[in-house]
């Protein structure tokens, strides 16, 4: 059940009907009820998934709460037991075909069985990740567990979020649960939220699509093009990941909002950042978070000298690499903004400490780090490292080409290069004069700019866009 479809705002609509005429458990049901329809919406047998995930992480964690430091080695094993079904889950359903076909590409091991029948469960790296961190939190002390299975259900299935984040921690979601479902009905939340997700379809519908059709296009066939088209594309996916994701965010906040939970902020207009690392804390936020919090620090950060701090941060970007897809090229993608954070812990504190603070220099870093991110986004779209090969060396001939008087882009390409740089630049200009919340905050104006949104999807939406992108993660 896709957000931008009829079926998810009948159900929304339903539930929250349903959801506020009701009593605190009925409430509870209510919820957990609509999570299972849009997940059943899906697959109906891997709803089983998310039952074995809560169970597991519900008994361990209750086991684990009721235990003192005594039992230390006792709490350990359960931690491990619910680590071990988690991650072995995702392990199967996610990576064991990628185990055996490079397996049977580095070891001739016959015909046959090179890959099993497997179909991956939507959204299971992010409500498998919400749920360990709910085990790891109450096992650290952070938190108590929950004596309400209903809702630890609830928590790891809320369907706003189940899909594609964000990745919410217990601490920040269970008690909202408990608050929402003894409130009455907030006109301010529902429009709060409708805006949201009125201003997230728009992102998907009318940006992400639209620059979807062109990247799928170009990247299908790469050798078909040029070098120009291939940038144009490139680019063109580089606004289609951040509108579709983040568009995603938005309607899922905003879905919440309207039952009275408020989700975390998961992007803060990451292409507008000067540098890798407030890169990485403006994009994809609940995941960077989660690594941060539960592989980066475990493994000591940055407490243990330059060489440690390059081993964890390495380790840490190859890991979120990999859970992005079982695929060499994410895995690469990961590792290549491990490098990048790299350097910019060894050399690039320095060269800005030591070049001035003027409007010229912020521009130059923000250029280079935005292609960095634009050029790694090639590693993270191509299927497979041929095409990459073969993307990188296309852009790279046609621009070496203009500097000696070759060919440069249409008029058409050239237009689009524009559009994205416009991008950026209205991007950096609501940022600076809250130019959204502004408008939103108006009456008058916020029911004119909803209606120029809402008729621009209804004229310039595709009837057959692409799904969101991260709902393949």
């Amino acid at each position: 059940m896709e957000f931008n479809s009829l079926e998810y705002l009948l159900l929304l609509l339903v539930s929250c009907l349903l959801f506020f005429g009701a009593g605190y458990r009925a409430r509870l049901l209510i919820l957990i009820g609509a999570s299972l329809i849009f997940y059943a919406a899906w697959n109906v047998p891997l709803v089983s998934l998310i039952f074995i995930s809560a169970i597991v992480d519900y008994f361990a964690a209750r086991e684990i709460g009721g235990l003192d430091e005594q039992h230390q080695a006792r709490r350990k094993r359960v931690l491990a037991f619910s680590l071990a079904v988690n991650l072995g889950l995702l392990g199967y359903f996610k990576y064991a075909n990628f185990f055996l076909e490079n397996l049977h590409a580095a070891v001739d091991l016959g015909p046959g069985g090179e890959v099993l029948d497997i179909v991956l469960p939507p959204g299971i790296s992010f409500y498998t990740f919400q749920t360990m961190s709910y085990t790891i939190d109450v096992y650290r002390g952070k938190i108590r567990p929950t004596t309400s299975f209903l809702r630890f259900l609830l928590y790891v299935s809320f369907f706003p979020q189940l899909i594609a984040g964000p990745i919410e921690r217990a601490g920040h979601l269970l008690v909202q649960f408990d608050q929402a479902a003894t409130r009455r009905f907030r006109v301010d939340n529902l429009v709060s939220g409708g805006q949201m997700i009125v201003w997230g379809m728009f992102k998907k519908v009318v940006i992400a699509d639209h620059c979807g059709r062109l990247v799928d296009q170009v990247y299908a066939d790469p050798g078909a093009y040029d070098g120009w088209s291939a940038l144009v594309a490139t680019y063109a996916f580089a606004l289609q990941i951040y509108c579709d994701f983040s568009a995603y965010s938005e309607i899922a906040r905003g879905s919440a909002r309207i039952f009275g939970v408020d989700l975390m902020r998961n992007f803060d207009q990451p292409y507008l950042s000067g540098d890798i690392a407030q890169f990485w804390r403006r994009w994809h936020i609940s995941l960077s978070n989660w690594f941060r919090d539960y592989v980066y620090i475990p493994l000591g950060g940055s407490k243990h000298g330059k060489s440690r701090t390059l081993a964890n941060l390495t380790i840490t970007m190859f890991l979120s690499g990999l859970w992005h897809g079982a695929a060499w090229t994410f895995v690469l993608w990961g590792l290549f903004h491990g490098l990048l954070l790299l350097v910019n812990v060894q050399l690039g504190q320095r060269i800005r400490a030591r070049l001035p603070d003027t409007a010229a220099t912020r521009l130059a870093a923000w250029f280079l780090c935005f292609h960095l991110v634009v050029f790694g986004w090639i590693l993270f779209r191509a299927k497979g490292m041929d095409r990459f090969v073969l993307i990188v060396r296309s852009i790279g001939r046609d621009l070496g080409r203009l500097f000696v008087g070759g060919p440069g882009p249409s008029e058409a390409q050239l237009l689009f290069i524009a559009g994205v740089f416009a991008f950026v630049a209205m991007s950096a200009l609501e940022r600076r004069h809250r130019l959204l919340h502004r408008i939103w905050s108006s009456s008058s104006a916020s029911v004119v700019f909803a209606a120029v949104l809402i008729v621009a999807m209804l004229l310039l939406g595709l009837p057959d866009g692409p799904t969101f992108i991260y709902f393949q993660f």
